[in-house]
């Protein structure tokens, strides 16, 4: 990890790791080794993206996931570019009708 990033950069690299194990989740300690990030620091940008609805508890196990918002957000990701795919595969069957 390269020491000049921003709080916001840190934040993110928390999230990507954060998003390698939706369904077990991670201790502060887990991220901390992950990111390299000290234990206070992970505290800090764990509560940030709690606060921002991209994580949550594991109520079970106090564990950090990603929340249902992100997933919710690749689902609608997903469904966009499915959407997309029709509106192109229509296009190209009207163009190519008549050949």
């Amino acid at each position: 990890m390269k020491e000049n990033k921003t709080s916001a950069e840190k934040v993110l690299d928390v999230l990507n790791v954060l998003l390698k194990n939706f369904a077990v989740g991670f201790t502060n300690g887990e991220l901390a080794k992950a990111t390299g990030l000290s234990a206070p620091n992970i505290t800090r940008y764990v509560a940030i993206l709690e606060s921002a609805g991209f994580a949550e508890r594991i109520p079970e196990t106090d564990r950090i996931r990603p929340s249902h918002k992100l997933a919710q957000q690749a689902v609608a990701i997903l469904t966009s570019l499915d959407e997309a795919k029709q509106r192109v595969d229509a296009s190209i069957n009207r163009l190519t009708k008549g050949n």
